[in-house]
């Protein structure tokens, strides 16, 4: 006895052959009895009366567009049965329609229901995760690599590898979009990976990092590229999955910064504007913070002092107890290791609440009697 007449002799082969004008015209006793009916109860009935509207669509498409060999195989159908329950199959079998006058369907079909609740459990959370990611705040992304990376190579082909092997964006949420300034019509998720994190020495330092810490790293600078092509500085925190040394995919959160650098920016180019300013000032001055250490000093400080003498010269002048905002004469060592009279000028500022510093203006008192006019700062 075969393996087919032994599986329906124990009532475990469940079979079905439909007509191309959607009739059953023949079904086994397990699959009558897996749907709570009677065959002479099933026979003739109409697959509407027994299928989903999916299955039903799915059947008829099949008969429309027959297999060139007559074979059908991992056909995803869901059966109604008397009850009202459903019984999800996968089913394999002929599609004869060459040698006969009119079409008919063999099939045998695989209960899929333990099967189908496990992967509806996953569907469900999937969903629900999916939903969470896309409705995030947090700009979340996540880059799959269709051709792995090796990352027992060298740190240079690593890098290589990850800008050159084929990649896909896995999932990008709207958040993520938004830092791009993606156009809502416009799915991320479906745009090439170079045109918004290109290759480039900045994004290159960026993978090496990665590599130095195996692909987990927190605040990670990049540089990418927005959609109208402007630069957009982020910061990654990055995770991978690796199997076997090969990154298979990499994900992670990213903040745009661009806004918190420019800003960085511009204080950086005001205050070397302001250096340049108390650079151009004559006189020696010495910022003091409030710990009695020197902060800042002039190209005339340094001139006239040197720049190892600030915190000396801070003690001497504080040890001193001056008067604020008034001059008064002190003994200090020059750079030649002389005592002169200096002439010296204190102010206090605020710099936050509850710190001051103290701004020191100290003029040779020699120089001050050659040019005669005094200029208060």
């Amino acid at each position: 006895m075969d393996t087919l007449h032994l599986l329906a002799e124990r009532g475990l082969l469940l079979s079905t052959t439909l007509s191309v004008n959607g009739q059953l015209l023949n079904v086994s006793s397990s699959l009558s009895d897996q749907l709570g009916y009677t065959r002479d109860e099933l026979q003739g009935l109409r697959i509407e009366q027994v299928y989903t509207a999916d299955s039903v669509r799915a059947l008829h498409q099949l008969f429309a567009n027959p297999p060139a060999d007559e074979r059908v195989q991992d056909l995803e159908l869901t059966l109604i049965r008397h009850s009202g329950g459903l019984l999800p199959v996968l089913a394999s079998g002929i599609l004869e329609w060459r040698a006969v006058p009119s079409p008919r369907l063999h099939l045998i079909k695989m209960p899929l229901s333990s099967l189908t609740r496990r992967l509806n459990e996953l569907q469900n959370a999937n969903e629900v995760m999916s939903q969470m990611l896309y409705s995030a705040k947090v700009a979340y992304w996540c880059i799959e690599f269709a051709e792995a990376v090796d990352i027992t190579q060298t740190p240079d082909e690593v890098v290589r590898q990850v800008f050159e092997n084929r990649s896909f964006w896995r999932m990008c949420n709207r958040a993520m979009a938004d830092v791009y300034e993606m156009p809502a019509d416009v799915d991320f998720n479906q745009q090439p990976v170079r045109l918004y994190w290109p290759r480039s020495p900045a994004n290159e330092e960026f993978v090496r990092r990665l590599v130095e810490t195996d692909f987990c790293v927190d605040g990670a600078l990049s540089v990418d590229r927005r959609h109208d092509g402007s630069p957009a500085y982020v910061e990654n925190d990055v995770r991978a999955a690796i199997q076997n040394g090969h990154l298979l995919r990499m994900w992670g959160s990213i903040r745009d910064v661009s806004q918190e650098l420019r800003m960085q920016h511009d204080a950086e180019q005001r205050i070397d504007a302001l250096r340049r300013v108390f650079d151009a000032v004559p006189d020696a001055v010495l910022v003091i913070d409030e710990e009695l250490q020197p902060q800042w000093r002039n190209a005339a400080f340094e001139h006239t002092f040197g720049i190892t003498q600030g915190a000396s010269i801070a003690h001497a002048l504080l040890d001193q107890s001056p008067p604020e905002r008034t001059w008064h004469s002190l003994h200090l060592t020059d750079l030649s290791g002389r005592p002169q009279l200096f002439n010296v000028h204190c102010s206090r500022i605020l710099v936050e609440e509850g710190v001051a510093w103290k701004v020191a203006v100290l003029r040779a008192a020699q120089r001050a009697t050659q040019h005669g006019t005094e200029l208060h700062p």
